[in-house]
């Protein structure tokens, strides 16, 4: 009766630029399955692979996204609303590769010059949304440091409140302050533990939490909201039950949380492939 334990998974740098390497804009969605380990790849992304001020995997994701815009009366920038047969009100420019009217994929139509003071406002290097329809191109990923180790196991001996007739996947986050990127954090209680139901449905929250910590979206380096301290490892508005404790607020019973974190996790690019 002794839990399973699985290999700890580590996040996977190098995922946005093979996506946008080889044209797959869904790179590493995930089917369900029971809790494993997920494959980690050593290949790096080239930050020194720049056409104007953005990093190459962006750009190859732009190429493949973006088509030359064909007139047609009527049609408006997504960006600064103007038609697209008038100019942008913007100075910036996106050489070569980008036309200078673009159409996306989705059918909505922007400026290059547009398209580069959005792109030059986002924090993200391996994805952007439409400013129209939020569809995304490419894969998001976040700043969370790369040296954190995501580890789960099934323990049938823990019972949730509201899944008392199934067992419990423990998954446990542990990071160390560090330097990365000449950037310096500190890793304040960790390791943290959070609890899933092992039900299929809570099967398919770990499968897209595994996916969420290799892209480096769980946590962030930023203020934590109750200590006040800055440049520290902090949740990334991705919800974790983190107590056993019967109606404790971090704790189960809660009916709508599996459907609410899955929603958490898609607004960040992560979620389950149809089957």
């Amino acid at each position: 009766n002794n839990p399973a334990q699985q290999p700890a998974i580590k996040p996977d740098p190098g995922a946005p630029y093979r996506a946008a390497q080889s044209g797959a804009n869904q790179m590493g969605t995930p089917k369900r399955s029971k809790p494993g380990p997920s494959h980690t790849s050593q290949i790096k992304p080239d930050p020194d692979r720049k056409v104007g001020s953005l990093p190459g995997a962006l750009v190859a994701i732009l190429a493949q996204a973006c088509t030359p815009w064909r007139s047609a009366q009527g049609d408006s920038c997504s960006v600064c609303r103007e038609e697209m047969v008038e100019e942008a009100g913007y100075d910036t420019y996106l050489p070569g590769i980008i036309p200078p009217r673009l159409s996306l994929a989705c059918k909505h139509h922007l400026h290059n010059q547009c398209l580069q003071a959005m792109l030059s406002a986002s924090t993200d290097s391996s994805s952007f949304r439409c400013p129209e329809c939020q569809k995304r191109y490419g894969t998001q990923t976040g700043n969370q440091p790369i040296s954190g180790r995501m580890a789960v196991k099934l323990d049938s001996s823990i019972r949730l409140a509201g899944y008392e007739q199934y067992g419990t996947v423990v998954v446990t986050y542990s990071f160390n302050s560090g330097t990365e990127n000449g950037v310096s954090f500190t890793a304040s209680n960790f390791p943290r533990t959070a609890y899933f139901p092992d039900t299929n449905k809570g099967n398919e929250v770990v499968d897209l939490m595994k996916v969420a910590f290799e892209r480096r979206l769980v946590f962030t380096i930023g203020t934590s909201v109750t200590t006040g301290q800055q440049n520290t490892i902090v949740w990334n508005d991705i919800h974790h039950k983190t107590s056993l404790d019967r109606g404790n607020p971090y704790g189960y019973p809660d009916p709508g949380y599996l459907d609410r974190v899955v929603a958490e996790l898609k607004s960040k690019g992560v979620e389950l492939q149809s089957t």
